[in-house]
């Protein structure tokens, strides 16, 4: 597990219409106990039954979540009532972007007025859909196309006819899954551990017969945090009570949190591999192998592992490279830690720690107003922009990087670029790709730096970006590039991941 993963736990029994709930509070424990990280809150719930102490342990977990500090937060319970806050704290953030996956054997749809048991975890997600107890409706409500039931399969009545008449989907594999979420931007998912069978899993409060095994359960999160943003995870009402389902979890729940951890770089790595093509790419084994001649740059001449890693394919790798007349460099990003282990005891050099911060186009825009005065074109083209390029970038093979790599660029790119006294001032490349937009390029001439220019071209640039239909952007800096950092947190970038290269000796 990362250290910049924020672990909530919440040990929530006052939803819950289980005759055991108070095992839900050692559950939440042991989930967590699951996931060090490098930072764990404990919510400290009301110690009292009734509607109020829900009421105020949305208030604490909302408290708890506002200190993450930008962190995948992922929220252990406890009953399902506690994904009011983190679920409706991620809609604030990304509003009809959203949608909610909610994995669980029962719909979670009653109504205070529907409900057979009265208990609230039967009603957490019609809370959240905007109807449910006043004073735990969230102020912005999910709309019905915004949700997917997984795995459910024991519907009351009234949730049967409410499904049924907002057109809610029930699927069960991984490829129905990504199609019933359809084009949105991120997903919070949410896991009532009573989805599972219970021929394989008996922790629950309140089994229903069939469900998905822990196989199929892994495989559709999986298949959600490679196409898509997870914007949080939820796992909930675990009551333990046999030690083989401990054992269960212990294989299965770091699996989940670690693919939806990355599934930013799932989303962002593939537009950026795009957005910079290399000359040649060839896969091999899993692995795709950049070659640019001529472009002396890390990403134009490196190879990306699978996420697996691939050990047994290195020397075919390094035989790629060496006929080429190039340095063997491979790119270790996220999750890879074993290929990082087996390369570094191979005597491979780590180089360039990269950060990839991600940020709403919207914010950017916001933050960025104040430099606004200082005038950024836009419609230079790229033949104009190219020529600040060759006296603004740092490196030998500018003019390889134009021709082999700027000019090739497909789809649609923003040249952005500062004058001042007839002379470049500062520089940005930004290319937009299906709802992302990724800034390349970045620099400012050095003695005017501080002066808001770089602020300008980035502000510029977002604006270009939200009219070419892109909410969210992505930028690569290098971890010790202070000056860049600095200008891209005061944007509203925030980290998303990191990787770096490995150099053969």
């Amino acid at each position: 597990m990362r250290p910049d993963v924020t672990v909530v736990e919440v040990p929530q029994w006052q939803g819950s219409s289980s005759v055991t709930a108070h095992r839900l509070r050692a559950g939440a424990r042991l989930l967590s106990d699951l996931m060090p990280a490098g930072r764990r809150v404990c919510v400290d719930v009301a110690d009292h039954a009734g509607p109020q102490a829900l009421a105020v342990n949305a208030l604490r977990c909302r408290a708890a979540l506002e200190r993450s500090d930008g962190r995948f937060a992922v929220t252990l319970g406890g009953d399902c009532g506690v994904e009011l806050e983190p679920i409706a704290a991620a809609a604030r953030r990304y509003g009809d972007r959203l949608a909610v996956v909610w994995f669980d054997a029962h719909g979670d749809l009653n109504t205070p007025g529907s409900s057979p048991s009265g208990a609230f975890h039967g009603m957490v997600l019609r809370t959240l859909l905007g109807d449910g107890p006043a004073d735990l409706v969230p102020g912005r409500p999910l709309k019905p196309r915004q949700v997917v039931l997984a795995g459910v399969r024991d519907l009351d009545p009234a949730e049967r006819d409410y499904a049924a008449a907002t057109g809610i989907p029930t699927v069960t594999d991984p490829e129905g899954l990504v199609e019933a979420v359809g084009d949105a931007s991120a997903v919070y998912v949410h896991i009532d551990l009573d989805v599972l069978d219970p021929a394989v899993f008996r922790s629950v409060g309140v089994p229903a017969p069939g469900g998905l095994t822990p196989d199929r359960l892994l495989a559709m999160v999986t298949a959600l945090a490679r196409r898509f943003e997870v914007a949080g995870l939820g796992i909930t009402e675990y009551e333990p009570a046999r030690p083989e389902d401990q054992d269960l979890l212990a294989d299965l729940i770091p699996s989940m949190v670690e693919a939806c951890r990355w599934s930013v770089a799932g989303v962002v790595e593939p537009r950026a591999r795009a957005a910079w093509p290399a000359g040649s790419a060839e896969e091999h084994a899993g692995w795709l192998l950049r070659h640019t001649p001529g472009v002396r740059r890390r990403r134009s001449n490196s190879a990306v592992p699978p996420l697996a890693g691939g050990e047994t394919t290195i020397g075919d790798i390094e035989t790629f490279y060496r006929e080429r007349d190039r340095p063997v460099a491979i790119q270790v990003g996220a999750g890879l830690d074993d290929l990082d282990t087996f390369l570094d005891r191979r005597g491979y050099r780590r180089e360039a720690r990269t950060a990839v911060l991600t940020a709403f186009t919207d914010e950017v825009v916001a933050t960025t107003a104040r430099a606004e005065t200082v005038p950024v074109d836009l419609d230079a083209g790229p033949e104009r922009w190219l020529r600040a390029f060759t006296e603004l970038d740092d490196h030998a093979d500018t003019d390889a990087v134009g021709e082999k790599v700027i000019s090739r660029i497909p789809g649609q790119v923003g040249f952005a670029s500062v004058t001042r006294d007839g002379r470049p001032a500062g520089m940005g490349l930004f290319v937009a790709d299906a709802g992302w937009a990724g800034a390349f390029c970045m620099a400012t001439r050095p003695e005017l730096r501080r002066q808001g220019v770089g602020t300008a071209i980035l502000g510029a640039g977002a604006r270009w970006a939200a009219g070419q239909g892109a909410d969210r952007l992505y930028l690569q800096v290098e971890a010790d590039n202070d000056a860049a950092w600095r200008l891209y947190r005061n944007a509203g970038f925030t980290r998303s991941y990191t990787y770096h290269y490995r150099i053969a000796p």
